[in-house]
């Protein structure tokens, strides 16, 4: 650094202090990193191993597809990364089950978890602000930008109030996020829903405004696949599992378009995880890339104990069972993945709708399920 370089800066920080992030180019062009979403295949149609740290993102699509799920998935691995910090759950439509948030956080981290219900959005923007600018927060989720009352609806006639409430509160809100997702290093994730394409001509079409769109720096809407899996409950068959497609329409970190596939349970069973089936999906991708050889009912890994082990069930148990196991398959896996990418995560025109048809390759794992 030179020192009219040094004097600018030192002027400068000086006179607005820690409130923006204000230093040498060449010292805060490498300060953006990644943490996983929960799903090993939509990590890599992100492009660069999960959602990045200081960004805002999106997660949207229609009803029961599991955006709220991924977005708990998420809170769990950031506060998993960053022990000394705590994660905001905004929930603004006032349905959280917290049973059901601990089934998917895990009972251990719900104490670093701050839960706020804002009335609208208006105040849950005030409520973010005030929680993020203290840097102790790594992640925080708004759900939900379509399901968010505005102040206008709430001091207002509905007939007065209503319209463009929603998108001028939004777009308040995106405007705060993006700046200070940035400048204290936190991942703002708003879960959205997908609205009808009224015209016919097959658009995705989100609630929020352009400026919400704007400060989105990543989108995933989220589909139901083909997949189902069946178990049986108290002598009925019951579906339990849904297989979900995930398409990235926007993304700042890498190409946009590609559209990964995961399995998500809605119901717990002995047989199946609740949520995203992590161990199954670890194990189907480690089998794609040759990261784990199976030979009949064996599987092979240096890792492994004795550097084997018997039946896919004593597989999952023991990676399960084993983080760094786990660890070492996921990077295995994920450095491999460009090689079969197209099987993995597809990428298409980030404009057009999800495809309703199984892709080749990793997708047919979910028709080879639900036969199993």
């Amino acid at each position: 650094m030179t020192a009219t370089a040094d004097k600018l800066l030192a002027g400068l920080k000086k006179q607005f202090g820690d409130d923006a992030k204000i230093g040498m180019a060449s010292d805060l062009q490498d300060s953006r990193s990644f943490e996983s979403s929960g799903s090993l295949a939509l990590d890599f149609a992100l492009g660069n191993g999960g959602w990045p740290t200081n960004r805002v993102v999106e997660i949207a699509g229609g009803e029961h597809v599991g955006k709220s799920t991924l977005a708990m998935l998420t809170v769990r691995t950031f506060l998993l990364a960053q022990p000394d910090r705590c994660a905001v759950y905004l929930d603004l439509e006032h349905k959280i089950d917290m049973t059901w948030a601990a089934q998917m956080i895990g009972e251990e981290l719900m104490d670093r978890i701050v839960l706020m219900q804002p009335l609208h959005i208006e105040s849950a923007s005030d409520m973010y602000v005030s929680a993020v600018s203290t840097g102790t927060v790594c992640i925080a989720v708004l759900d939900s930008i379509g399901g968010a009352p505005s102040m206008q609806a709430v001091n207002k006639s509905a007939e007065i109030g209503v319209m463009g409430g929603n998108a001028i509160g939004v777009g308040r809100f995106a405007r705060l996020a993006a700046s200070h997702s940035n400048v204290f290093n936190c991942l703002t994730i708003g879960v959205n829903q997908v609205r009808e394409d009224m015209a016919g001509l097959h658009r995705t079409i989100r609630p929020g405004g352009m400026a919400w769109k704007h400060a989105v720096t990543q989108s995933v809407v989220l589909k139901r696949g083909q997949g189902k899996v069946h178990d049986k409950i108290n002598g009925e068959d019951v579906q339990v599992g849904q297989e979900i497609k995930g398409k990235v329409i926007k993304n700042g970190c890498a190409p946009p378009g590609r559209t990964a596939s995961w399995w998500f349970f809605n119901i717990p069973t002995d047989r199946y995880a609740f949520g995203i089936d992590t161990m199954d999906e670890i194990v189907r991708l480690s089998l794609l890339t040759n990261v784990i050889e199976r030979k009949g009912a064996w599987y092979f890994h240096p890792a492994l104990p004795d550097g084997k082990i018997q039946s896919k069930d004593r597989l999952q148990d023991t990676i399960r069972d084993d983080d760094s196991l786990f660890a070492t398959l996921r990077s295995e896996v994920m450095a491999r993945l460009g090689d079969v990418a197209d099987q993995v995560a597809p990428i298409s025109d980030p404009d057009t709708d999800i495809p309703d048809e199984p892709s080749a390759g990793y997708g047919n794992v979910f028709k080879e399920a639900a036969d199993e």
